[in-house]
């Protein structure tokens, strides 16, 4: 028997019928996370590698960039996340002793704009503008890294804008940032649908009216206390067995 997740839900569900709107609408538009949702971090690997000799803290490392925005988010000091990745990446090397220059640890983490999507991703994406899906992109990468990362990744063609919290100097999960998109957008939260292979950002949208999917790449679990969203699947295939307009 496969492994439950809070609620007694099974790690993976295929929903029968639509995921629906609080206000009983089938939901038009889908919100897509970039960094491990759409695009495959592990691509940096070789660059950790040759930077310290390791890739094995590639997962501490990017939780600590979401660390520092969490931190910058409460203490009003945002800057861009690819700058909180170079921070975080100079920590780690410090905590192996090594001395890594800051400009090659830049150019670790400026490899977050050339990462290629998942292998599912480009088909899926085609397949839902295809049928008039709307789609857009919300990421805590900034403006001109995300845009690039959507464009070296051949996915602009599926999406009609490519939202970063720049737009307002908030790192998601804060409810202000889902809240900006809906306005930015022209739609009800309720009316959009938050994908994203991140718990936290499942629930940040959530906390304002957002309903959500969870995409359970290889190593991603649901950990929060709080029962995962009903639509649940191992990629992005999950989201063709919708009802979407």
């Amino acid at each position: 028997m496969a492994d439950e997740l809070p609620g007694g839900r099974t790690p993976l569900h295929h929903p029968s019928g639509p995921e629906t709107c609080q206000a009983g609408r089938v939901t038009p538009l889908l919100v897509f996370d970039v960094n491990e949702t759409l695009l495959d971090l592990g691509a940096l690997r070789p660059a950790f590698r040759d930077a310290i000799g390791t890739d094995a803290p590639m997962g501490e490392w990017f939780a600590r960039m979401l660390h520092g925005s969490l931190v910058a988010n409460h203490t009003n000091s945002y800057r861009p996340f690819d700058l909180i990745g170079v921070e975080a990446l100079m920590v780690v090397a410090q905590k192996l002793g090594i001395d890594l220059d800051i400009d090659r640890a830049a150019a670790v983490v400026g490899g977050m704009r050339t990462l290629p999507p998942h292998e599912e991703v480009p088909g899926v994406l085609a397949r839902l503008a295809a049928a008039g899906t709307r789609m857009v992109a919300l990421t805590n990468s900034s403006h001109d890294a995300a845009v690039a990362q959507i464009e070296n990744a051949g996915l602009s063609a599926y999406f009609e804008d490519v939202l970063s919290v720049d737009m307002i100097r908030r790192f998601k999960p804060a409810p202000e940032v889902y809240l900006a998109a809906a306005a930015r957008l022209g739609v009800e939260i309720d009316e959009m649908l938050m994908v994203a292979a991140h718990d936290w950002d499942i629930i940040g949208a959530r906390s304002v009216g957002c309903p959500g999917a969870f995409i359970a790449r290889p190593g991603v679990v649901w950990g929060i206390p709080a029962d995962p969203p009903d639509i649940i699947g191992r990629d992005l295939t999950v989201l063709e067995e919708l009802r979407l307009p």
